[in-house]
């Protein structure tokens, strides 16, 4: 049951795939770099059939077994989705000579139903599934429906030019959502080594992992909507893919596609809703990359109880990201795995950042009662007080002594202003090109309107304020003997969002200093946490149903390692989980 397979090198062809069903799975299989095999005279089989086959890269002189094929099979093919008992009808050892196959493993194979083993010295390919078809190698992208609506786009790197994405044209068969294609997660593996190396010299160390992407960064080859028909109408097909995408793709990570946003990335809430929808809805994929302004990645990840990072601003390239306040604005992290954030940090973060924090728990936990929901004492009974306005009334540098009105007009003469601004060039070609304003919601229209009404001066008085914060803050409360000081939030009220509420307003009230507005003024770190889920009685279901809880914990600017770590070595020695579930609840209890 053998048969020599000879690489035959590149051949150019067109950028497509081929459509196949396995039971109830979708498949999309695409030519793998164009490599092509063919069986010698001794081969078996027509080499114009499509078939399936697995693939196993293997070192000069290795020694297969049976311990090794059984091995392989249960750590990494079984745990792949995209594989399916079908793949093994054929197994090709390649890209060595000289492989022992030793006697045992025919019973494997028999047990796998294998018909033909084959090598191939001159292939060269990553490990998993595969379909041979007119003698081309097509890798294999399992298509799973988007049931939560979460994404605007399923894409995969160009086969002529991986830094060039396209969009994938895969119906799915669930009510209006795409198909988005997923590779196979085998790929990533080494035969023999089901454990990855992490670090790989820094080199790879997300390989494997699958991202989706907020549709307010630019990816070579597509156009960025930011939740507007008109904004995508007139964006261009992007040339240039922003910089901390670029650094997830170089570490090994895939990009599935583009997610939902509000529109303009403005707050009709969850503004990154989703990505967040689609990391707590599906087990196929890893991280969402967001970004955050105000509460971007924080409001969704209560809303859905996962985990979301805001890291100090600046400390991660925003090249490429579309701002709305550029002072403001970050790329940040949603999943439901927190042990994966810190490889990402790693990865994403422009320098090292200077240690001068200590290795230390913090020495306390504030706890602001300034943004306590009075509406929910359910909510406040799970954390309790530790400060109080009268500390900036009794150390303000300012004469005024209030400090929801030294920052009452922060958003309107802060957010709003810089968010009116920010769009004066989309605007201004929309209408050039067709006569008219573009269309935008309801609430982009009033934000608009109101940060229009801003004159430039008092966006600089405003500014000037924040910075006088902020000074006074890390002075207060993060530096000196405190200051490895740890700040813990409430985000927002913990109650259901349903679908057929409109989550903007037409007029909305313009609050001062807000919870989320804190860590973005600070330029420090935040971090949302699901601790829990508390019961509420659904209209929709009729039933008691569970909502998820999720707090906030922020640290001092820079310190974005440090609360990691702190985290999760907080919630494991507390017995909770450092990973949530996907679906309806978070927790199993």
């Amino acid at each position: 049951m053998q048969s020599r397979w000879t690489a035959l090198g590149s051949e150019p062809a067109i950028d497509t795939s081929s459509n196949f069903r396995l039971g109830h799975r979708h498949y999309l299989a695409r030519p793998s770099g164009f490599k092509r095999c063919r069986p010698n005279i001794n081969g078996v089989g027509n080499n114009d059939e499509a078939s399936l086959a697995t693939y196993f890269r293997v070192e000069k002189n290795q020694i297969i077994n049976a311990d090794c094929l059984r091995a392989w099979r249960v750590n990494c093919l079984d745990n792949d989705d995209a594989f399916h008992p079908s793949f093994l009808q054929e197994v090709i050892f390649g890209g060595a000579d000289d492989v022992h196959l030793e006697s045992d493993t025919r019973g494997i194979l028999e047990a796998w139903e294998t018909l033909h083993v084959s090598f191939a010295p001159g292939l060269s390919i990553t490990n998993g599934p595969y379909l041979v078809k007119n003698g081309f190698i097509h890798s294999i992208w399992r298509v799973y429906d988007d049931r939560q609506l979460a994404f605007v786009q399923s894409t995969w790197p160009s086969i002529e030019d991986e830094s060039t994405y396209v969009e994938i044209n895969a119906a799915g068969n669930g009510y209006r959502g795409h198909g988005i294609a997923v590779p196979a997660r085998s790929y990533a593996q080494d035969f023999g080594s089901p454990t990855q190396d992490d670090s790989e010299n820094g080199q790879r160390s997300l390989k494997g992992i699958r991202i989706a992407v907020k549709d307010n960064y630019h990816i070579r080859g597509t156009r960025t909507s930011l939740g507007n028909r008109a904004y995508y109408e007139t964006s261009p097909t992007q040339s240039v893919t922003s910089a901390v995408l670029l650094r997830l793709i170089n570490a090994g990570a895939h990009i599935v596609g583009k997610a939902h946003l509000s529109s303009f990335a403005m707050m009709e809430h969850p503004t990154s809703g989703g990505n967040a929808a689609a990391i707590a809805a599906y087990d196929w994929l890893d991280l969402a990359l967001c970004s955050d302004t105000t509460g971007s990645a924080r409001i969704p990840a209560l809303q859905t109880g996962i985990f979301g990072f805001r890291p100090s601003t600046h400390s991660i390239s925003t090249e490429g990201l579309v701002k709305a306040w550029s002072a403001m604005d970050t790329p940040a992290l949603l999943g439901r795995d927190l042990l994966i954030f810190p490889k990402v940090l790693k990865v994403l973060q422009l320098a090292e950042p200077i240690d001068s924090y200590s290795k230390k728990p913090p020495f306390e936990i504030l706890y602001p009662r300034d943004f306590i929901p009075e509406d929910s004492p359910e909510q406040v009974d799970a954390m309790k007080d530790f400060i109080e306005d009268e500390d900036w009334q009794k150390t303000a540098p300012v004469e005024e002594k209030d400090l929801q009105e030294y920052l009452c007009n922060l958003t309107c003469h802060g957010w709003f202003y810089s968010a009116y601004h920010s769009f004066e060039n989309f605007r201004q070609e929309y209408m050039a090109a067709n006569g008219h304003a573009p269309f935008v919601t309801e609430v982009v229209r009033w934000y608009w309107h109101l940060g229009s009404q801003v004159t430039s001066e008092q966006h600089a008085e405003m500014m000037k304020r924040l910075s006088v914060f902020k000074k006074w803050f890390l002075h207060q409360y993060q530096v000196g003997g405190l200051r490895n000081n740890m700040m813990a939030i409430h985000i927002d009220t913990i109650k259901p969002r349903y679908r057929d509420e409109y989550p903007g307003n037409g007029s909305p009230e313009v609050p001062g200093l807000r919870p989320t507005y804190l860590s973005a003024i600070l330029g420090a770190p935040e971090l949302a946490v699901p601790i829990t889920q508390l019961q509420y009685q659904s209209r929709v279901t009729g039933k008691e149903e569970k909502l998820p809880m999720v707090v906030s914990l922020m640290g001092a600017p820079g310190s974005d390692m440090q609360l990691l770590e702190w985290t999760i070595d907080s919630l494991r020695k507390s017995n909770r989980p450092v990973k949530v579930n996907t679906g309806k609840v978070a927790f199993d209890t």
